[in-house]
């Protein structure tokens, strides 16, 4: 099973720099590419750029993963909606072992859902989802926004997202293959260990990891069919 990750660019990155790239920087494009050449020496891997709560959980649980006898017929790939930073200046999405530079692109005053990095055209979202046989979203809200079509379409893939309830984010019934499954702080700090307010997604994702680690990746196979087994799952609740 080809497996996909989705998540974001956020704030809190490794890489420090007294003047990363800013918004002001994103045009024309010769300055771009100026700038960027100039930040290339303080660049990272994006996989290893993001060191936010969510970010370190979602790192715990591929690594357990990628560890484990089962990987290679069971894959995993980590990718973020966004071609925005690249090293390489290259069009295709940006997936954990691209390198970006550090940044600081603050949100536009009149387009709530882009912040941080720009999001990508839904179009060649869709098109990497499909090489896949199961997709998580762990977005943050800004991106989930700009790409809300994604989560209204009718898809072969299974598309699982985590969102919290506070997002109001609802799926048409006509969609079986796209599932909302509600990550709360009410559900799951204090019975999720090492959940907390700040990291939910991706404690879910760490746990689920885990269990498939330690029972099988059969486990994955499961979410596949009943994406809402996923609480029971990291809660042990089965």
């Amino acid at each position: 099973m080809k497996i996909l990750v989705l998540t974001s660019y956020t704030k809190t990155q490794k890489s420090k720099h007294d003047n990363p790239l800013g918004r002001e920087d994103l045009s024309p494009p010769e300055r771009l590419d100026r700038r960027i050449r100039e930040l290339s020496g303080y660049s990272a891997r994006a996989g290893e750029m993001f060191t936010g709560p969510s970010h370190r959980e979602v790192r715990k649980g591929l690594t357990q993963v990628r560890k484990h006898e089962e990987y290679g017929e069971t894959t995993l790939d980590l990718y973020f909606p966004s071609n925005f930073y690249r090293v390489d200046r290259r069009e295709a999405l940006v997936n954990e072992n691209d390198r970006i530079v550090p940044f600081d692109v603050e949100m536009l005053p009149d387009r709530a859902g882009v912040y941080y990095g720009e999001t990508a055209p839904l179009e060649r979202v869709e098109a990497l989802m499909e090489r896949y046989d199961l997709v998580f979203s762990l977005l943050e809200k800004y991106d989930v926004l700009e790409l809300k079509c994604m989560f209204e379409r009718h898809r072969e893939v299974p598309l699982v997202l985590l969102a919290p309830p506070s997002w109001r984010i609802s799926i048409p019934e006509s969609l079986p293959n796209t599932h909302l499954v509600c990550t709360g702080a009410k559900v799951l700090v204090g019975k999720l260990p090492g959940a907390n307010c700040y990291n939910l997604r991706g404690a879910v994702f760490r746990k689920l990891c885990e269990v498939a680690c330690r029972e099988g990746f059969h486990v994955f196979e499961k979410v596949r069919q009943n994406p809402q087994l996923i609480r029971d799952i990291v809660l042990e609740q089965r």
